[in-house]
């Protein structure tokens, strides 16, 4: 039997997932582990092969987002195990002052993800009514279909450049407007087409208005991009790397 992790609070967090069961085959109700004077961990037991299951997923998620609601968490990735409460009880109350700052920073904010792709053909479309260089170039290609493989590729080039700075400037103005709202944000890797993906720590209190901006936001740009935002969630990316 091993020991699973999912997240760490303070001592005085009052750690209530009620009967939420957590993960592996035979899953198990989570529960609290004393981590030195300060801290607390919320494990579960596991027994056998783990795997990143739909429903085992959902169960650490859910766990997780029980612990938030009721106080800072700092929330573990999926599929952190150790060989037994001991190893989990040392391993934190070693790093005690790092997780104590952490829980600092993130306390009363949660974690909100927006995304947001251009539809391409809109966009290419305005690119082409602002640009006399693209304009008169895709024009020559089209009446000569038999222009050389130079001139399409230096079209494709030109193309490509134009789109690239426009994702740069919309990326910019999506940041400006999101940021006033935020106390922090954590740009994320290009995914699904999106030409911005970034998450903001925000304060509980605020997480309406965050959310009713995106709107606004998704209103403003929906002829060009679409907008996707997911939260509230735990601040995973605002605790990783501890």
């Amino acid at each position: 039997m091993s020991t699973y992790l999912y997240g760490i609070t303070f001592a005085d967090h009052p750690a209530d997932v009620g009967d939420l069961r957590g993960v592996g085959p035979s899953p198990a109700p989570a529960r609290v582990l004393a981590a030195g004077d300060e801290l607390r961990a919320v494990v579960g037991d596991v027994e056998g092969e783990l795997r990143a299951k739909r429903r085992d997923l959902l169960a650490h998620q859910e766990i997780l987002q029980a612990l938030c609601e009721k106080g800072p968490t700092l929330p573990m990735r999926f599929g952190v195990v150790a060989d037994d409460d001991t190893a989990v009880a040392e391993e934190i109350a070693a790093k005690t002052e790092v997780y104590t700052a952490v829980l600092q920073r993130v306390r009363g904010h949660v974690e909100m993800n927006v995304k947001v792709a251009h539809r391409e053909e809109a966009v290419l479309g305005q690119l082409l009514a602002k640009d006399e260089e693209l304009r008169n170039l895709a024009a020559s290609l089209r009446e000569d279909a038999g222009k050389g493989q130079a001139e399409q590729v230096r079209f494709g080039e030109l193309v490509a450049g134009r789109l690239e700075e426009r994702e740069g400037e919309d990326a910019d103005a999506v940041l400006s407007y999101l940021l006033p709202l935020a106390s922090e944000h954590s740009p994320g890797p290009r995914v699904d087409g999106c030409f911005f993906t970034c998450s903001f720590l925000v304060r509980q209190e605020k997480t309406a208005e965050f959310q009713d901006a995106v709107q606004r936001l998704a209103t403003l740009v929906e002829e060009v991009a679409e907008v996707r935002a997911q939260g509230p969630l735990p601040p995973y990316s605002f605790t990783e790397g501890q």
